[in-house]
């Protein structure tokens, strides 16, 4: 076993947390302090916290859309496309807004959570990174007020809500200022997460519909000398051309980040493509663009990578069916993927799993790889010795919290310490 120490990072989703208090209808940063106490007492290495939720600030962000704006923003582009039931409670709390944006406007009138959590987390000797939604913003202000800077069609007029273009200049240029509204902060490191939950919408375009951004087309047209109308469309080209323009992004932060040597960790679906399905993970696949993960690596991008970040890596679901993933009896897709990126990496880039949503372990949801969340977590750990990778990404405070699950990280720690799962 090698002498390096297993990291255990502990997701906290701000937004979640803040569920947590909801009779006292505020967090403050007594809350924030015993939240990261008690993951350093259970072994916790690092924290992610999460910025922003679905594009609404979770910091008093002056570029970043607040609670107060999305009370009354109009959302229609994303409420086209959810379910009747859902459409029935966004009219019925429309105009009033939604319990979680009094709790969190009460919040920030009392602290700034990154900042708490942050002087918390380096008080406690725990390292402190921003978790940045790339690919989450159905609430987003600039993009609700810059339709023109989301992922469009084929048809050349629909839009995907919430996703940004990033080979869309103006597009690029917002989210670097919210990288840099973030790297203000001074934070160990910042995590580039693909969270979405515009997944949970309903998209009945053809697989591959959205991509056609005219940045994009124009870049197809000079690589392959025809139009994406032209000929025989090459798809390999074209998901190659949104990958260039994603790794371009990463550069500039990654710029930006070392200017206050502060570490980039990106998350990283396993496979050729970052995917994204609808509904939820399941079905065809409506957008996808190369995972150019080796170039992060030798480019020195990126730092660290969540690898299968917000798939299910321990679980035989849908999402693997459009990968062509099936793990063999016994086996999970994490203990027999990850092994390409151990062997690539050689050190030069820290690899953490995503550990998938471990609430559905406490919740004990058929289907699931382990009967609940001490098994999950004792399966984790075995991965992650057999793997030789460098930690894992637990997903996330709440369910520990809620669940009453501190208990099995100390575990998890002293497993891992020992090399013997």
């Amino acid at each position: 076993m090698s002498d390096k120490r297993k990291k255990l990072i502990m997701n906290v989703d701000f937004f979640d947390e803040l569920a947590l208090h909801w009779d006292k209808g505020f967090m403050d940063a007594g809350d924030v302090e015993e939240l990261v106490a008690t993951c350093a007492g259970n072994g916790i290495d690092s924290l992610f916290w999460r910025a922003n939720g679905l594009g609404t600030a979770g910091y008093p962000s002056k570029i970043v859309g607040s609670a107060e704006w999305a009370r009354t923003a109009d959302f229609s582009l994303s409420v086209a496309r959810m379910s009747k039931k859902e459409q029935e409670a966004y009219a019925a709390n429309k105009g009033e807004g939604e319990p979680w944006q009094g709790r969190l406007t009460a919040t920030l009138e009392r602290m700034d959570p990154i900042a708490e959590a942050r002087d918390a987390c380096r008080r406690h000797g725990i390292d402190f990174f921003i978790w940045l939604d790339i690919i989450d913003e159905r609430r987003g202000k600039f993009l609700n007020e810059h339709p023109e800077c989301l992922v469009l069609g084929r048809d050349g007029k629909t839009v995907w809500p919430g996703l940004r273009d990033y080979a869309n200049d103006a597009a690029v240029a917002n989210e670097l200022a919210v990288v840099e509204e973030l790297l203000a902060y001074k934070p160990d490191g910042l995590y580039l997460s693909t969270s979405c939950h515009t997944r949970h919408l309903n998209f009945p375009e053809p697989e591959d519909f959205f991509g056609f951004g005219p940045e994009t087309v124009a870049a197809y047209k000079r690589a392959t000398g025809r139009g994406v109308e032209e000929g025989e469309f090459d798809a390999v080209k074209w998901h190659s051309i949104k990958g260039d323009f994603f790794t371009e992004f990463l550069r500039s932060v990654k710029a930006r980040a070392k200017a206050v040597d502060a570490k980039v960790a990106v998350g990283t679906q396993f496979g050729p493509y970052t995917n994204l399905t609808s509904p939820y993970f399941d079905g065809d696949v409506k957008f996808r663009f190369e995972t150019q993960w080796k170039r992060w690596i030798d480019e020195e991008i990126a730092d660290a990578l969540i690898l299968g970040d917000y798939e299910w890596p321990w679980d035989r679901v849908p999402t693997w069916q459009p990968k062509g993933y099936m793990a063999p009896k016994g086996k999970q897709i994490a203990d027999v993927l990850a092994g390409e990126y151990v062997a690539y990496s050689r050190g030069r880039a820290d690899l953490y799993f995503f550990s998938s949503w471990l609430s559905a372990y406490a919740q004990h949801h058929n289907g699931a790889s382990a009967a609940d969340l001490d098994g999950a977590m004792r399966m984790r750990a075995l991965t992650i010795l057999d793997t030789a990778v460098d930690g894992i990404c637990l997903h996330e405070a709440h369910t520990f919290e809620y669940y009453k699950g501190f208990d099995t990280i100390a575990e998890m720690r002293k497993t891992l310490d020992s090399g013997i799962a």
